[in-house]
């Protein structure tokens, strides 16, 4: 796969820098090589060995009222479109309105290095590979008499940032992944889900995952309807990284605290929530490490986002420490921007229950696999509304008793993890239906609300 390496990388950007007419130029590159396969109950639908660049300019021109400063990108490494962009954005920036908010460009930073994550192994791992994962989950399904669908990947992506103050910071890592929805034939009956991510391809759990979304799916043939009510829930690791993401895309950034849009507000230093729930952002965690440094190029420090249950504040960017007159943790999105910094690497400590453990002690309530069409209703509140899906499970007595139609829940989260009950010992690096992961163990929530059903 055809990832930019370090030496490459900072070639086309110090080439870049050489060409920039303005007064600050900084150049962001990121390279991601892939392979992956979709496939369903006939096979490979879908496969792919490509490789995208990414090149983002930001030109700043100093003028007697502050910075004037914009970005611009291209999709490709070729001369004229990587010159094309410094061009752009050096003529976008002559003309931005100035900004005197706005600081020099930081110089030079230490940053973790890779370590050792980019893994040879799964840079290299091939379509006869991902056949042989494909194969195993068709036999699975087909001797249960279930439909697949789901994907098989690997990647790599680097990262890179240069800037004319003297940053120049690198970092690369792969990524591997298998997923699996296994559903009843012509939909006459409910799904399972199972998946696995992992920064090594010798490190992922195929064969979990498959046995995961076929045991579900059997469990779950003939699901029957149970009313929209308060239900003790126990959330599997992929329905607690879907809601909590939000979090992170809502409310622990610095400039939603400004805007009076974050659940933070008003509530920095309380204990919202039970003592056992801790949530950082490290992107150094040794269960799945991010990349180092931010869109900025600088290091990217691990914050304490919920301490014991108390919210602790915001996330910043060099832009929002000046502006707070605190330090920079690290956390900018490629600049400029709209949405200020936001957490990217969202771990949740584990606490000391077995998932039967938990089961066990719920008289009544739900196991949910996944959420899916989650969306914000009130960010003050972190409100939202979403649906159950891929094996949603009764609980009664400490058991499950069977499977159940998906439900509709609305529920603030403000709520919900202020009756966090138990937390799981297992943590699972756990996507969502949509961008981002989290490191996330199994949370049981009281009172957690739904509030219409469905008829599948």
């Amino acid at each position: 796969m055809g990832f930019l390496r370090k030496d490459e990388a900072l070639q086309v950007a110090r080439r870049l820098l050489e060409s920039s007419t303005a007064d600050e130029t900084e150049i962001v590159i990121g390279s991601t090589a892939e392979r992956f396969v979709r496939f369903a109950d006939t096979g490979p639908t879908q496969s792919a060995d490509r490789e995208r660049h990414i090149v983002a300019v930001r030109a700043r021109v100093r003028s007697q009222d502050g910075w004037q400063e914009a970005r611009a990108t291209c999709d490709g490494l070729g001369d004229e479109q990587t010159t094309g962009a410094l061009s752009r954005a050096v003529a976008l920036a002559r003309v931005a309105p100035p900004n005197p908010d706005l600081a020099e460009l930081e110089g030079s930073a230490e940053v973790d290095a890779s370590s050792g994550l980019v893994d040879e192994q799964t840079v290299e791992h091939g379509f006869e590979a991902k056949a042989a994962w494909i194969k195993q989950a068709l036999a699975a399904c087909a001797t249960a008499d279930l439909s697949p669908a789901g994907l098989a990947a690997t990647s790599c992506t680097s990262n890179t940032c240069v800037n004319s103050a003297g940053r120049s910071v690198h970092d690369a890592r792969t990524r591997a992944a298998f997923s699996l929805t296994a559903s009843a034939p012509g939909l006459a009956g409910g799904a399972g889900f199972g998946d696995a991510v992992a920064r090594r391809v010798s490190e992922l759990g195929v064969s979990a995952a498959i046995d995961r979304a076929v045991g579900k799916a059997i469990a779950n043939r003939s699901p029957v309807a149970v009313p929209a009510d308060e239900y003790t829930v126990l959330l599997e690791p992929n329905a607690v990284s879907s809601i909590l993401l939000f979090a992170a895309y809502q409310g622990f950034g610095a400039q939603d605290v400004h805007e009076e849009s974050s659940f933070l507000c008003g509530r920095i230093g309380e204990r919202c929530f039970p003592e056992l729930l801790c949530v950082d952002d490290d992107a150094g965690n040794d269960v799945y490490p991010g990349t180092p440094f931010d869109g900025e190029g600088a290091p990217k420090q691990r914050v304490e986002l919920i301490r014991r249950g108390v919210l602790t504040g915001p996330v910043t960017d060099a832009d929002w420490a000046r502006k707070l007159g605190t330090t920079n943790t690290g956390h900018a999105l490629c600049k400029p921007n709209t949405t200020g910094p936001k957490p990217t690497n969202l771990v949740v400590h584990p606490g000391d229950s077995s998932q039967a453990e938990m089961i066990a002690a719920i008289q009544r309530g739900l196991l949910i696999t996944q959420f899916h069409y989650t969306n914000l209703i009130d960010p003050k509140d972190l409100t939202l509304t979403g649906m159950t899906r891929n094996g949603t499970f009764l609980i009664e007595n400490g058991e499950i008793v069977g499977a159940v139609k998906n439900l509709r829940f609305t529920e603030s989260l403000m709520n919900a993890f202020g009756r966090v009950g138990a937390i799981g010992k297992q943590r699972e690096i756990a996507g969502a239906l949509f961008d981002g992961e989290v490191v996330a163990p199994a949370m049981r929530i009281d009172g957690f609300r739904f509030t219409s059903t469905t008829d599948f």
